[in-house]
């Protein structure tokens, strides 16, 4: 009895939810009151939402971001509190905005002090859209650029995108190529302090006794399970790496997570819990090994040879094995399969780890 009155409970409250948010997006929708014609040289003042963005989202961005400043466009940001770190120098930007979740409404009804001539939200619609229609607004934007936004009147242009094997960077170029700015390659572009980089290269230092070690970044947990190794995975992948003598492996990733892998001969823990000396240390690596997390990302912008693992997951139809792939040119994929074809949904936990020995017993240094 118990269960089904919790079960009618959590039934009523999501469809409560549902039409609270139904008549918030009304109500957002009235207050539009006119659409914009996209006019390319009418904007200077651009504005990039990244609502509920991870790292590697926040990377993968600095592609459209390096390019439009590029072409003399003041670039602003609107973030959550989590990921504003990224913005103090790593990814260059003109003007920063923070939100915090808890309470948007203090963030859509404080000033602005800035005109934003067009925004840009490369994602479709999803359960997080009315929140980024709510920050969208608060800027009062001459033109919004939006993917696959028939719901919210408040993208004047809604690009209709079906390319669902296309990597997420495909968007960024459409953006581009609708403000008629040319490019050539697509690249991430971040930056290092010395400091950090000085912090890895010490490091790299003290744990090669030998000179001209060959350098491999483990990287094993990603941020959610279904994208992170067993334990027991671990164990298999990092025994196998401390018996190739003419290599040492780094482990990186989150100190809460990577703390208690015990530390085997050329076998060792980054201890350092900066994210930029993590990317320092990607940086001045021979190889990565990496779950499908920001690590991808960060070896992509500095052309590190990478072995990548995915989980096949989809959503709305695009394969995220595709969409989020690295964009190095020297990357290999592997994927959870069984009998040779790949499992959707499947969970990184399932991987035959064989599959990623027989790859890097195949690695020059090995």
């Amino acid at each position: 009895m118990i269960k089904m009155f919790k079960h009618m409970n959590h039934y009523r409250n999501n469809k409560f939810k549902q039409v609270k948010h139904t008549l918030q997006r009304l109500q957002l929708n009235w207050s539009k009151t006119n659409s914009t014609a996209f006019c390319p040289n009418n904007y200077k003042s651009i504005l990039i939402v990244m609502c509920d963005f991870g790292i590697g989202d926040v990377i993968i961005h600095s592609f459209l971001i390096h390019e439009l400043r590029r072409h003399n466009y003041e670039v602003s940001v609107v973030i959550d509190e989590k990921n504003k770190f990224l913005f103090d120098y790593f990814i260059e930007i003109d003007h920063l905005f923070v939100f915090d979740k808890r309470n948007i409404k203090k963030f859509i009804k404080s000033d602005k002090k800035i005109t934003i001539d067009l925004a840009i939200d490369l994602y479709e619609e999803s359960q997080n859209s009315l929140r980024r229609v709510k920050l969208i607004s608060s800027f009062n934007p001459l033109h919004t650029i939006g993917f696959n936004q028939k719901k919210f009147f408040q993208y004047d242009t809604s690009i209709n995108y079906k390319e669902y094997d296309s990597h997420i960077t495909k968007r960024c170029c459409i953006t581009l190529n609708l403000l008629e700015i040319k490019f050539t390659n697509v690249n991430y572009y971040l930056n290092l302090k010395e400091s950090d980089l000085q912090k890895a290269k010490l490091f790299i230092n003290e744990i090669c006794i030998e000179k001209n070690k060959f350098i491999i970044i483990f990287n094993p947990y990603g941020s959610v399970e279904t994208k992170s190794f067993s334990q027991e995975q671990i164990n298999i992948i990092i025994n196998f790496l401390s018996q190739l003598k003419n290599c040492i492996t780094i482990i990186v990733g989150e100190q809460k997570c990577i703390s208690n892998i015990k530390e085997l001969p050329n076998v060792f823990i980054n201890r350092n819990p900066s994210f930029f000396v993590t990317c320092a240390l990607v940086s001045l690596s021979d190889y990565v090994i990496t779950v499908d997390t920001s690590i991808v990302h960060v070896a992509s912008a500095y052309n590190i040879p990478m072995l990548a693992i995915y989980s096949n997951q989809y959503c709305s139809s695009f394969d995220l094995n595709k969409v989020w792939a690295p964009i190095n040119s020297n990357f290999e994929q592997i994927f959870v399969s069984e009998n040779g074809k790949k499992i959707k949904q499947a969970t990184i936990a399932k991987l035959d780890v064989n599959q990623l020995l027989n790859k890097i017993s195949s690695l020059p240094a090995s």
